[in-house]
């Protein structure tokens, strides 16, 4: 609703009440608002300017940890010489903070290489194939149909190459010009190991090129046999790849024969039915594609005697089958006759040459051969016929060794193959070979050798060999399955770059004095930022300026380089950072004179890091310095072991070697209480306890329990991995018929080790595994140490060195901490006051309201009555008026 006209201020009384009002309100808020908000923007500022003070304090706690953990100083440079021979970088170099200063000569034998393999050209990769069956890539089953054509089997093959258990092998189609196209496959990894596959019975990997129908051993190259990989040791055959398998029957090894069922059997269950007959043979644990994988190896020979039984060496991958090259065939269209009409052959004589019945050849005709060689040089012959001749001498002169296909360095050569002449590549894989040979028939005869074609399109079916990386690091030969080798020189990578067998490179590793005087000098800028910081807080109108905690704090940051080091050790040359050229100046900023720092760290490393890092030294060989906690002190401390950690061992007794049950298998599981995982293994009738022992341990690998198998005499034990007493095992047993685990002397229940006892400094501390820390309350809380030993005793002394940096990290979290802080203490304190401001401002503004409401009302009163009174005046004026003028009349 409108406001009535008596709201209007002036309009009755001719005043303007209203800006009077605001006149009256702008001082009541000078006088009871302003220094309330004035006060709210104090304290903002000052959070501000405390928040800032708050991360460059963090920031010179990011650079003194730095220097603490000795990172700043653990900066090395790495380079590689170039060959002598070639001039060629072979490797680069590059080292971490664990790398040792040195040089090391490093040969680059082989590099890794990712297998490559090609299939058959196809007409359309479209069209149906016609063939269908399973094989296996990199023990992923692929499953094809007669519908398929190369493109939707490529699709199936990459569809297996995913997930964490993927099979790493990409498939592609390369087109070979318009429709047609061959498959191929790459190996996503390099490495020997390569691309391991298993055609199924119905052979379709042969059908498409990749394998061809020969078979050979699958060498280790250390005369032994080897299986393909599987993901475990103890799931059978048949589980694990998931296609059909042979017949039971039976393989070879060295002459004995073993009777294998790879529906039911398994690696674990082979290699002891090998071992049981005499032979030799084993499960070995390989890194592949970053999971754990399994191989039989069996020392000989192997072999079968039936079909089933090659199929089954096959299907376990100790043979393989073949992967030649293909060669370039190149044969004339028409079939050659004699003159009665037969096939001709090498004796016929060239006048006797027809197509069907003799063409009427003469001596005088020539032939004109050319065409390409395998290489591409071209091949041009005339050729006269004369009346002796025979098909065998056209083929003498189509195979010349200087001017036919016979010569070069890729040389060919032509036969003759059910009346036609064929020209074959002397070397597989991709070729330019090409034939023409046209009969010219200058006496009128009509011999047609007709068009030539390429019947065999050469190629390589190991496009690429698989390869691992070989080097040789001072001396020895090392393998790996990538160029990028990380173990070879500790703390170093080495990346290959090109082989050259035979040269030597030297690879250096140094300290990088620069990369230390870098984070010296990061750590000297970081605290003068602090004091020039400071010191604008300390000029007139500056948030902080009258703030005296601002100034402490800094103070207790420059006190730091007062302080002595203690534990430091009055050998170290460097008992304070000024004599390393680190100092403060006149003006209190931090000083890092480059060339001075430099030549202390030239002259003694350690002494240099020691003096700025938190470090421990112990002075007994079999106890280490593992860490310390933010209350421990520094100071020299005796190191007591009580009790010496132990692992969880459990050893059977009484067992007599052989697992005698019926015919129903036992199961024992063990639970590992380190990792949290279990398995399970079968017990059978038979079982010796070395395939007990096998068969746990390659469970132990595949579930990765951390235990281990053994045997002590013919019992078995287990051992943890790791020590103390969350290091547990559980034992159980299932009975499968009659319970027979008793025998064993193995009782089911659960089996831990023992902690760590002792005390550090003579003050209690606790133990976890071998690790034992100082207790809360003392000198040494947080300090904490491990003890490999297995005897109580006087464990040596642990000397703690705070360092200069640690120290600097100790103060500096003390101001800076989010939570504790000195700074989020001040934060929290003017949060606090800015919220009792901000209410008592909320409160004041109220009142102003009120007071602007009250003032407002009385002036709308007075005018409304000012209203009243003029209606009132005029009503009567004009009631006079009308008085006035009646009488007048």
């Amino acid at each position: 609703m409108a406001d009535p006209i008596s709201s209007f201020s002036g309009l009755a009384s001719g005043i303007q009440w209203r800006d009077l009002i605001d006149q009256i309100m702008s001082v009541d808020s000078q006088r009871q608002l302003d220094p309330v908000n004035n006060r709210i923007t104090s304290q903002k500022s000052q959070i501000s300017a405390w928040t800032t003070y708050q991360g460059l304090v963090a920031k010179l706690s990011d650079a003194a940890s730095s220097l603490k953990s000795g990172t700043g100083f653990g900066v090395f440079q790495a380079a590689a010489s170039n060959s002598d021979t070639s001039g060629r970088a072979l490797v680069g170099v590059t080292a971490s903070s664990a790398a040792t200063p040195g040089n090391y000569k490093v040969e680059v034998v082989d590099l890794a290489r990712a297998a490559k393999l090609s299939g058959t050209v196809v007409a359309d990769t479209s069209l149906a194939l016609g063939a269908s069956g399973d094989f296996l890539i990199n023990g992923k089953t692929v499953t094809v149909s007669a519908t398929d054509s190369i493109n939707s089997i490529r699709d199936k093959i990459n569809a297996v190459n995913s997930g964490s258990a993927a099979s790493k092998v990409s498939a592609t189609i390369l087109s070979t010009g318009g429709t047609a196209g061959r498959l191929i496959l790459t190996s996503d990894v390099a490495g020997a190991a390569g691309i391991a596959l298993v055609d199924g019975s119905a052979g379709v990997l042969q059908s498409l090129g990749v394998l061809d129908g020969t078979t050979s051993l699958n060498g280790t190259g250390t005369g032994a046999v080897q299986t393909n990989r599987f993901s475990s040791t103890t799931a059978s055959i048949a589980s694990a790849l998931g296609i059909p398998v042979p017949a039971p029957s039976s393989i070879t090894v060295n002459g004995r024969t073993i009777a294998v069922d790879l529906s039911t059997d398994s690696l674990a269950s082979i290699v002891a039915r090998i071992n049981a007959a005499g032979g030799s043979a084993s499960t070995v644990a390989e890194t592949a594609n970053g999971a754990t994988v399994y191989r039989m190896v069996v020392s000989g020979t192997v072999g079968a005697a039936t079909a089933d039984g090659q199929r089954a060496l096959e299907v376990l991958g100790l043979t393989q089958r073949g992967r030649g090259q293909v060669a370039q065939v190149v044969s004339t269209g028409n079939a050659l006759t004699n003159a009665l009409g037969a096939t001709a052959t090498t004796g016929t004589l060239l006048t006797d040459l027809g197509n069907g019945a003799a063409a009427g050849v003469q001596a005088g005709d020539t032939i004109t051969i050319g065409g390409k060689r395998g290489d591409g040089t071209a091949v041009n012959i005339s050729y006269t016929v004369t009346g002796s001749d025979t098909v065998q001498d056209l083929l003498g002169a189509i195979n010349n060794a200087v001017t036919g296909f016979g010569a070069g360095t890729r040389p060919a050569t032509a036969s003759l193959s059910n009346g036609r002449i064929v020209v074959t590549d002397g070397t597989g894989g991709d070729s330019q070979l090409a034939l023409s040979i046209v009969a010219n028939n200058e006496g009128g005869a009509t011999l047609d050798f007709g068009s030539t074609s390429a019947t065999t399109v050469g190629r390589l079916r190991e496009v690429v060999a698989g390869s691992d990386a070989q080097i040789r690091v001072d001396g020895v030969l090392l393998k790996r399955n990538s160029n990028s080798i990380s173990d070879a020189i500790g703390g170093v990578t080495l990346n290959l770059l090109q082989a050259e067998a035979g040269t030597t490179v030297t690879v250096g590793i140094s300290r990088d004095f620069d990369g230390a005087t870098a984070a010296v000098q990061k750590f000297a800028s970081a605290y003068n930022d602090i004091v020039a910081y400071v010191k604008t807080q300390g000029a007139k109108g500056a948030a902080l300026q009258t703030n005296s905690t601002l100034r402490t704090t800094l103070h207790s940051i420059t006190s730091v380089f007062f302080q002595q080091v203690n534990g430091l050790g009055a050998t170290n040359a460097y008992q304070n950072a000024a004599l390393t050229g680190v100092a403060l100046t006149k003006t209190g900023t931090l000083d890092v004179d480059p060339a001075a720092f430099t030549a202390a760290l030239a002259s003694n490393f350690d002494d240099v890091s020691s003096l700025f890092s938190t470090h421990g030294t112990v002075t007994d060989g079999e106890t280490q310095f593992v860490g310390s906690g933010t209350a421990s002190v520094a100071g020299s401390y005796d190191v007591a072991i009580t009790a010496a950690a132990t692992r969880a061992t459990l050893t059977g007794s009484g067992f007599s070697g052989t697992y005698a049950d019926d015919a129903t298998s036992d199961t024992m599981s063990i639970t590992d209480g380190y990792s949290g995982r279990s398995g399970s293994i079968a017990l059978n009738n038979g079982d010796t306890i070395d395939v007990i022992v096998t068969r746990l341990n390659a469970m132990f690998d595949s579930q990765k329990l951390s235990l281990a198998a053994s045997k002590s005499g013919t019992n078995l034990v287990i051992t943890g991995n790791n020590y103390g007493s969350g290091a547990s095992f559980t034992v159980g047993y299932t009975a499968g018929g009659t319970d027979g685990s008793a025998q064993l002397g193995f009782a089911a229940g659960t089996y831990a080790g023992t902690n760590v006892a002792g005390t550090i400094g003579g003050l209690a501390a606790t133990g976890s595994g071998q690790v034992l820390t100082g207790v809360a309350g003392g000198v040494t809380d947080g300090l904490a140490v491990r003890y490999i030993g297995a005897t109580a005793r006087a464990a040596g002394s642990l000397s703690y060195v705070e360092g200069l940096a640690g120290l600097m990290t100790r103060t500096v979290n003390s101001i800076s901490d989010p939570g504790l802080g000195v700074v989020a203490n001040q934060i929290t304190s003017l949060n606090t006051t800015m919220t009792t401001l901000t209410q008592r401002a909320d409160d004041v503004q109220r009142r102003l309201d009120l007071r602007r409401a009250q003032l407002t009302r009385q002036f709308t009163n007075m005018e409304t009555a000012l209203s009243k009174l003029q209606a009132q005046q005029s009503r009567l004026t004009a009631q006079i008026n009308a008085l006035s003028g009646a009488s007048g009349k």
